[in-house]
């Protein structure tokens, strides 16, 4: 028995790395490689997120001077070629699951 659900769990995965839609998921990552300086842009973006979040519900007000340096790395952002070409593979990909959902 044990056997028998590790292979449908192996057939599972294989089907799911063959599948286009994961196809599709591994080229966003691979968009993101072109250009280290976005992945770590982006989770820098996250940190000061979360110091900001975590400051304003301790009613700091420096939360707005962090807000603001966000907002100015959000722009850098913005602004890169290689960051919208990932916000539009993204987009489609998302759009992707969403069709397959309403599918179902």
């Amino acid at each position: 028995m044990v056997n028998y659900i590790m292979n449908n769990i192996d057939k599972l995965f294989n089907d799911i790395k063959s599948s286009s839609l994961y196809s599709e998921y591994s080229k966003i990552g691979d968009i993101l490689k072109k250009d280290e300086n976005i992945s770590n842009l982006m989770n820098e973006i996250n940190k000061l997120q979360s110091e900001a979040l975590c400051l304003e519900y301790e009613n700091n007000p420096k939360y707005k001077e962090i807000n603001k340096i966000i907002e100015e790395k959000v722009n850098v952002l913005n602004n890169n070629e290689v960051y919208q070409e990932y916000l539009k593979e993204i987009s489609k990909f998302n759009k992707e699951i969403n069709d397959r959902e309403n599918l179902g």
